[in-house]
């Protein structure tokens, strides 16, 4: 099958989330060890700095404030229409599109069908991200008409599936449901000894981590009041903050205010190929999303895939999807959002049990191979294709 995949974002990772780019590169890669040609259409905002093996078009833009938008979203439709026209594909799948119709448009005009990724419920987000009330509306319309007109979606928490189904009114039938996955070759256990020397952090120390790109639902306000009542207990600590973000630059100032500012590390951004060794490093991975607007609810967790597939156990706050995974295996801890005293308890309580977080690290290790690869997300992804497409004949 040929198939034509968009996405919007900045595949130098620098302007867009990297968990969202490496989501399109490792469905791509995975779909194409298929046995599928691949096509990947991004903005030109710089090459992809590794070998993949799919080709990758770079849409040419305007590299301006809100023009980049406008100008992906139309170049998108010509590039679409002059490549179906000239080599034909079977499928078009969007990966993450926020505004554009390109695609969408494009299915419709040239008779191709039309598959989308839905990684999140965007009003929500955008509302907490502090976006204005028409920047919000009219992501809601590039919704309804994408999701609306859409043979199929592919959405990484059943919640999703519920929201976008009563919000905007898309029959279940044509949802899937389908975690995220991980790369379990690339975050794996490691040697933790040169890990330590490799990111240059003291093996005297026990780490409490987070990676991911600082959003407000993020919930690192409430790991840094629980760390606060983590070092009056257990004081050779600290707390590595791996990622950047629009939002965030508050989290120092605090630190402060807790005055746990010595025993916090803030990486800023680091490249998909350190993660690993972060993961390796840490004794505990957190994900601890807040409760505000069930935002939890709407993500299937990669940095807790990440930890668990490296070996190492996870807190995590309450949220359909991954922490019910987490919950189920018994390979971390999950506890209620937004409450610093049970995130204290659950950190103390794993940093003293080494012989418990090693058991959780296997258990975790094992359930990923066995159910979370990126190869399980693109053999789902591919089996609701053929499915809606054998019915659609």
């Amino acid at each position: 099958m040929k198939i034509f995949v968009t996405f919007a974002g900045d595949l130098t990772g620098q302007l867009t989330t990297p968990g969202g780019v490496v989501h399109v590169i490792e469905v791509c890669r995975n779909i194409h060890i298929l046995g599928h040609e691949v096509t990947l259409f991004v903005p030109n905002y710089g090459s992809y700095p590794e070998n993949v093996p799919f080709r990758i078009v770079y849409v040419p833009i305007l590299q301006k404030r809100y023009l980049e938008t406008i100008s992906f979203a139309i170049n998108l439709l010509l590039w679409l229409v002059i490549y179906i026209m000239k080599e034909g594909c079977d499928l078009i799948y969007e990966n993450d599109v926020t505004y554009s119709l390109g695609g969408i448009l494009c299915s419709k005009i040239l008779f191709k069908k039309h598959f989308m990724n839905v990684h999140g419920f965007s009003p929500d987000e955008m509302e907490m991200g502090g976006h204005s009330w028409l920047r919000v509306k009219i992501v809601e319309l590039s919704q309804r008409v994408n999701y609306g007109l859409s043979d199929g979606l592919f959405c990484v928490t059943p919640y999703i599936v519920e929201k976008v189904h009563r919000h905007y009114k898309v029959p279940k039938s044509k949802m899937v449901f389908i975690f995220n996955g991980v790369n379990e070759e690339l975050c794996r256990p490691l040697n933790r000894k040169e890990v330590f020397d490799t990111l240059k952090l003291s093996r005297e120390k026990c780490y409490v981590g987070f990676i991911g790109y600082l959003y407000p639902w993020s919930g690192l306000e409430t790991l840094i009041d629980a760390a606060s009542r983590v070092v009056q207990v257990i004081t050779n600590m600290n707390f590595v903050i791996v990622g950047h973000g629009t939002w965030g630059a508050h989290l120092k100032q605090i630190t402060l205010k807790h005055r746990v500012q010595d025993y916090f590390i803030f990486t800023d951004y680091q490249p998909w190929r350190m993660i690993p060794l972060y993961c390796n490093a840490f004794d505990v991975g957190v994900t601890p999303y807040v409760g505000q607007k069930g935002v939890g609810r709407y993500r299937s967790s990669m940095k807790t895939l990440e930890y668990l597939a490296s070996g190492t156990p996870v807190i995590i706050t309450h949220a359909e999807g991954v922490s019910d995974i987490v919950e189920k295996s018994g390979c971390g801890i999950v506890i209620p959002p937004d409450d610093p005293d049970a995130f204290a308890d659950a950190i103390i309580e794993m940093i003293r049990d080494s012989k418990r977080r090693k058991k959780m690290g296997e258990i975790g290790r094992q359930l990923v191979l066995d159910n979370y690869t990126w190869k399980h997300t693109a053999k789902h992804m591919m089996d609701f294709v053929n499915k809606k497409m054998k019915k659609s004949l």
